[in-house]
């Protein structure tokens, strides 16, 4: 019985080893099995693609610009004229047709003076129709005449008198109050201003008015209309233009005017008010002084030609009555000339852009006032680096934000003095309706490629074909037994995306299109090939 017992103890015993070596077994095959494919997947070789050298010098992809969409027809309107503007006639983003009134300055005297012209000429106009009459009607016209002449004088007596006592009450009195002994050789300014310039000037140019001043009144008290009233006149305006530009000086004064305990702002402001009155009172004298020397020219010329009337025959009293309608139209024209630049128009026509200008505003001589643009007819402004320019040609296609489509009409010959690059124009010629004027946008131009020639003019890769290593930069090719071969390589400029290579590169090898993580002998798989 113990005998049974101890036999079967020991064949369970073989049993249970048996089947704890199959485990063992089992299990070691199961782990080595998956190992063997872990490592199967790692060690599987790497896809390459290869290129002709020479096919990848020819970039065939689009070159990117940054571009801004411009208007072929713009004008930047200025101002010829300076003063308060009257009327701003037009807001921004209206259409305005060529020769459009956009803004007009204050301009009563100048039409005073074109009215006053038209009547003189109309008077030369009907004296030529009676250049035929007898002898007693010419000496009548020249005794209407000798009369139009000594009216005009009076009026130009008149003229240089208000003058002095519109200067008088434009300095003296509205303006003044900013000085501390205005009168005198030693004028102060008592407004504490920034310009530091003006601070000199200002009293300097105040004592010299003084002295014009009094020299004015003393010599209108003299004048009589046998004097050569003309030259006053000139002499009356050059004051008074004077006297313009010293308000002028004393508005860009008070301007930067710094209020303290002695000139508060409130007083400032009072000076500003007194002075732009002044300023107007000025402009008004200067109109009324061109028009009384306008109508004293023409009343001059008029008697001249009835003097010669009563002298000449009917022939030679006709040709003094055209020199006399030609002379009124020349004073005409020429007030009506002053009158124009008073007058902003518009060139062409266009959609208002920009309008820097608002009514009431004060504005001096070539202000901008306004950009008029053509908005339908656009086309875009890129620059590219002189590498880049020699990659495109005129009549490239382009394509802009993805959607409109252009062509290059214009690349320019030189670099841009600003920019440092060279001007490309692309006319928009499919899907402009999306593109506004002033946008900026993102332009790929097509390479132009020379393919009278199969090589290259230099050798270009991708940069993802070249490792940099620390001995160095490489390329990869293809060995016979499919396993990739370094070969050492010197580089040159960058161009964007590609890099030209100097030496150790032909056209004719093939190599490997990405270089990234591969190492020298490196088993590969060949999956793309571009040529042959």
């Amino acid at each position: 019985m113990s005998l049974t017992t101890t036999g079967m103890g020991r064949k369970n015993k073989i049993i249970w080893s048996i089947v704890g070596i199959a485990v063992i077994l089992v299990g070691w095959n199961f782990f080595a099995g998956k190992k063997a494919s872990q490592e199967d997947v790692v060690k599987a070789p790497r896809g390459v693609s290869l290129a002709l050298v020479s096919d990848l010098s020819l970039d065939s992809s689009p070159l990117p610009l940054l571009g801004t969409v411009s208007s072929r027809n713009e004008a930047s309107i200025k101002a010829e004229s300076s003063g308060k503007l009257k009327h701003v006639y037009v807001k921004l983003g209206d259409y305005v047709s060529a020769g459009e009134i956009i803004a007009e300055f204050d301009n009563s005297g100048e039409r005073a003076a074109v009215l006053q012209a038209q009547g003189v000429y109309d008077a030369a106009t009907a004296g030529q129709g009676n250049a035929a009459l007898s002898s007693n009607s010419a000496e009548v016209s020249s005794g209407a005449a000798q009369l139009s002449l000594e009216s005009a004088k009076t009026s130009a007596l008149n003229a240089i008198n208000a003058a002095y006592v519109s200067l008088d009450d434009a300095v003296r009195v509205k303006s003044d109050g900013a000085f501390r002994n205005p009168q005198t050789r030693d004028p102060q300014f008592i407004v504490n201003t920034s310009d530091s310039r003006l601070s000199i000037a200002l009293p300097q140019t105040r004592a010299t008015i003084e002295e014009a001043l009094k020299a004015r009144e003393a010599k209108n008290r003299t004048l009589t209309t046998s004097y050569d009233l003309v030259s006053e006149l000139d002499a009356v305006e050059t004051e008074t233009l004077k006297v313009k530009n010293y308000l002028d000086d004393l508005s860009l004064a008070f301007s930067h005017a710094i209020p303290d305990t002695t000139v508060p702002q409130s007083t400032v402001d009072g000076f500003k008010a007194s002075n732009g009155i002044a300023r107007t009172g000025i402009s008004g004298s200067l109109s009324a002084i061109g028009g009384a020397r306008s109508a004293l020219n023409a009343s001059i010329a008029g008697n001249k030609v009835a003097a010669n009337t009563l002298t000449q025959t009917n022939k030679g009293a006709s040709l003094a009555a055209d020199a006399g309608v030609k002379t009124a139209l020349g004073t005409l024209q020429g007030a009506q000339s002053r009158l124009e630049k008073t007058i902003v128009r518009s060139p062409i026509g266009g959609t208002v852009n920009s309008l820097s200008v608002e009514t009431g505003d004060f504005i001096p001589p070539f202000a901008d006032v306004a950009v008029v643009s053509n908005n339908g007819a656009l086309e875009v402004i890129a620059y590219a680096t002189e590498d880049d320019a020699k990659a495109i040609a005129v009549g490239g296609k382009v394509v802009m934000n993805d959607t409109a489509l252009g062509v290059i009409t214009r690349i320019a010959p030189a670099l841009d003095p600003k920019t440092k690059k060279i001007e490309v124009r692309i006319g928009i010629v499919k899907n402009g309706s999306e593109l506004i004027n002033g946008q900026s946008v993102r332009v790929n131009a097509a390479r132009a490629h020379n393919t009278g020639t199969s090589k290259a003019a230099q050798i270009k890769i991708p940069l993802s074909a070249l490792k940099i290593t620390p001995t160095g930069s490489i390329i990869f090719t293809l060995s016979a037994s499919s396993t990739v071969v370094a070969h050492e390589v010197k580089e040159g400029s960058l161009m964007g995306d590609q890099i030209v290579i100097k030496e150790g590169l032909t056209p004719e090898m093939l190599i490997v299109t990405d270089a990234r993580g591969l190492r020298d002998g490196e088993a590969v798989t060949l999956t793309k090939q571009t040529a042959k």
